[in-house]
C-alpha cells in the first residue's frame, strides 16, 4: 500500500473519531504533509470560546447544556433591562442549578447594585459585572450618555473589585471607563468593536485599548452589525476588527464576544457557533499562524477564566 493511500486512511478515521468527540483540543497531530495541515484546521474550527452570550434571558434559556456543548468556555450573561434584583437572582439560581463546568456567569447593567443586596451579588461569583447598559444609571453613564461614574457607582466598583469581580466596561462612554481604570486594575471589555475600523459610539479606541493592555484585560470582538461597519455588515469585517487588533496590538488580548442571543444584528453567514468556519478560513487566507487563531478563538479566553476562576 501507497504512504499516501495508508496517511488517507488514517486521516479518514481520525476525522470521525473529532466529530464524534466533537470538540476535543489538540496540541500534536501524528499525520504529515498536506493531512496534516487539513486535520489540524478541522480541529481548530470545532473550538471556540465566548465572553459573552446573553442565553440566560433569552428564550433559549433552557438550552445552556446546547451551549456546553457548542463552546469551549461561554460566559453567560444576564442582561438586566427591566428586572428587578429578585428576578434576577431566581436566573442566577437556575443557572446555578443547571450549569456545566465549562459556562461562567456575567451580569450586565446591574442597575439594581444597592449596599443591601451586594454581598450576596458578590456570593454569586460573577465573572464580571457591567454597571449599565447604553445609559446613565445611579452608578455611571452608558455610551450614549455624558455622565460619568457617581459616587455610588465608585463604591459599588470598590466592593465588586475587592472581591476578584472584573468590571465590564462594554457599554460605559468614555469618562465613566477612565473614571473606572482610574479606581481598579481588574477591568475588561467583553463584547465590542474598535474605532479605528468603524468608529461608533459602542467601540473603543486605540487608547482605551492600551489602558485595558496595561491592565492585562482582555477584549471581546463582537459580531453585532452596526458596531462592525455602517451597514451591510459581513464576516469580513468581524475579521477586520480582530486583525486590527492583532496586528498593532498582538494576539493575547483579544478573544470572541458574539452577544449571540443579545442582538439579531448579525453578518448571514456568522449567526451561530456551526458558521464559525466562515471566520476561522478567513484567518487561513490571511496567513495567520494556527497559534494565533487557536488564541483568538479559544485560549486567551480559556486561560483568563481559568486564571481567574
Amino acid at each position: 500500500m501507497r504512504v499516501t493511500d495508508v496517511l488517507r486512511k488514517k486521516a479518514v478515521k481520525f476525522f470521525y473519531y473529532i466529530r464524534k468527540k466533537q470538540r476535543v483540543i489538540f496540541s500534536y497531530m501524528p499525520y504529515a504533509g498536506i493531512y496534516k495541515k487539513r486535520m489540524v484546521c478541522i480541529v481548530y474550527k470545532m473550538n471556540v470560546s465566548d465572553f459573552h452570550n446573553d442565553i440566560l434571558t433569552s428564550a433559549n434559556q433552557k438550552h445552556l447544556h446546547i451551549l456546553s456543548a457548542q463552546t469551549v468556555r461561554c460566559v453567560c450573561a444576564i442582561y438586566s433591562g427591566r428586572r428587578c434584583f429578585q428576578q434576577v437572582e431566581d436566573i442566577v439560581r437556575f443557572f446555578e442549578n443547571n450549569r456545566e463546568k465549562n459556562l461562567y456567569l456575567a451580569l450586565e447593567d446591574a442597575n439594581y447594585l444597592s449596599k443591601e443586596n451586594i454581598e450576596t451579588i458578590c456570593s454569586w461569583k460573577p465573572i464580571c459585572v457591567s454597571l449599565t447598559w447604553n445609559w446613565q444609571n445611579e452608578l455611571a453613564g452608558g455610551c450614549y450618555s455624558d455622565g460619568g461614574l457617581s459616587k455610588k457607582g465608585k463604591e459599588i466598583v470598590k466592593v465588586l473589585t475587592g472581591n476578584g469581580i472584573y468590571i465590564d466596561c462594554a457599554h460605559l462612554n468614555r469618562k465613566s471607563f477612565y473614571a473606572v481604570a482610574d479606581m481598579t486594575s481588574l477591568i475588561v471589555n467583553t463584547h465590542t468593536c474598535l474605532c479605528t475600523v468603524h468608529p461608533h459610539q459602542r467601540n473603543i479606541d486605540d487608547v482605551q485599548i492600551r489602558e485595558l493592555i496595561e491592565r492585562k484585560g482582555l477584549i471581546g470582538i463582537t459580531f453585532v452589525g452596526k458596531f462592525l461597519s455602517n451597514g451591510g455588515a459581513s464576516v469580513q469585517d468581524v475579521f477586520r476588527h480582530i486583525d486590527h487588533g492583532v496586528q498593532k496590538f498582538g494576539d493575547r488580548w483579544f478573544c470572541l464576544g458574539t452577544d449571540f442571543n443579545g442582538s439579531e444584528d448579525f453578518p448571514p453567514n456568522l449567526r451561530a457557533y456551526a458558521q464559525m468556519d466562515n471566520l476561522f478560513d478567513l484567518f487561513v487566507k490571511a496567513g495567520y499562524p494556527l497559534a494565533t487563531i487557536r488564541s483568538v478563538f479559544f485560549e486567551n479566553l480559556q486561560n483568563f477564566l481559568t486564571k481567574h476562576r
